[in-house]
């Protein structure tokens, strides 16, 4: 369950007290299952909570209510009404600070998983993760039941069930953050790259790119291991067309997030970063998206960041100088000039968290790492041509 409301996660700790003093037995999709097997609801979010399964229907409803802007307190409330559920149960929790505490423990909890939470959503059985077959977790249950009284759930199930949990295929990892990733035009063309001229004198996106919790960037689509359903543009003319529909952003894009190669068309260079870093990104059903949240990105920065052209930093300076304009620690990517060996500003990412349900960038966030490229430490001269 992706991209809850903070207020929707006080109402699902008031779920929690309801299994806590809830007498009946875990039901699971009201089968007998219910006599083999106990039901951990994990929503997307630092949280988990335990809940019976016929509560889900209430979750789902309050979930979709707080996509339309209702006030909270009438959300819940209305749902409790349709489902006939006990509005008492959940007012003794939600205002008290109750169920705040059951989230900071069940986080904590969802923090120590071991292997950890790799994406949404992560199905556990047996503290073995079911990865893609997680639909399927009926089978994993029957399978790990033992003694010949299985439930009848488990006689219909097929007699094909896979050998082990370990064999199931791979899924890409789901972000954990962005990097807008930005480079500095007379750096790069006086590095390894070949440009076209004039050479532009600000900041230019060179991608925003979908990385996980170590800082790597998370693999494309693959048809494969698919990590998202349904398949992703992954056709560069069927991006163009997009595109050619949406004269605003495209004009944008050719301003701010030029292809700085000489014989390097700016499609290409954005269908690219598109397939590397977009396709298995938050946006990965919106590819429009993808652009225009780059493109309000790197307009709400300075042109250069703060920074003088032709100036001389330390790598510890350029990160000070960004931290005043952006509140945050970017990471700092050094290159060196092929006339001289100068070390040089090539790129600067700048971090931000997965963007909220109408996929929304909030404030940037400091980066895990100063350094990339040739910087190795915040005493590094730099030049900023």
């Amino acid at each position: 369950m992706a991209y809850l409301q903070p207020l929707i996660f006080y109402i699902l700790a008031a779920l929690a007290i309801i299994w806590l003093i809830s007498s009946g037995p875990v039901k699971v999709f009201r089968t007998d299952l219910h006599t083999i097997i106990n039901l951990r609801l994990v929503p997307w979010g630092n949280a988990e909570i335990h809940c019976q399964i016929e509560l889900l229907e209430f979750i789902r409803c309050t979930e979709q209510q707080s996509f339309k802007g209702a006030p909270v307190e009438a959300l819940w409330k209305d749902c409790s009404e349709k489902l006939r559920f006990n509005e008492e149960i959940i007012k003794k929790c939600y205002p008290t600070g109750f169920g705040y505490k059951l989230l900071l423990q069940y986080s904590n909890e969802t923090a120590h998983l071991k292997p950890p939470q790799e994406y949404v959503p992560w199905v556990v059985g047996n503290n073995q993760p079911l990865r893609q077959d997680f639909e399927n977790f009926v089978k994993y249950v029957c399978q790990a039941t033992e003694g010949d009284h299985k439930p009848a759930t488990c006689k219909a199930q097929s007699s094909n069930l896979s050998p082990t949990i370990h064999a199931l295929p791979q899924q890409s990892a789901i972000p954990d953050f962005y990097k807008l990733a930005l480079q500095w035009p007379p750096s790069v063309c006086s590095s390894t790259l070949r440009c076209k001229t004039p050479i532009p004198t600000k900041f230019t996106i060179h991608g925003i790119w979908a990385q996980d919790a170590l800082d790597k960037p998370v693999p494309p689509y693959d048809n494969r291991h698919p990590c998202t359903n349904p398949q992703p543009i992954i056709l560069q003319s069927d991006l163009r067309q997009l595109l050619i529909r949406d004269v605003a952003l495209r004009n944008n894009l050719h301003a701010l997030w030029p292809n700085l190669k000489l014989r390097g068309s700016n499609i290409k260079f954005w269908f690219d970063e598109w397939r590397k870093h977009g396709t298995c990104s938050d946006f990965a059903q919106y590819p429009l998206l993808y652009f225009k949240s780059a493109i309000q990105l790197r307009t709400n920065l300075n042109s250069a960041m703060g920074l003088t052209s032709g100036s001389t930093y330390t790598v510890q300076q350029v990160a000070d100088i960004v931290f005043q304009h952006i509140g945050a620690s970017p990471q700092i990517s050094c290159n060196t000039n092929i006339n001289n060996n100068d070390l040089q500003l090539g790129e600067m990412f700048i971090c931000y968290g997965r963007p909220g349900p109408s996929h929304l960038f909030g404030t940037p966030q400091n980066c895990s790492n100063l350094f990339f490229g040739h910087c190795n430490s915040g005493t590094n001269i730099i030049k900023f041509p």
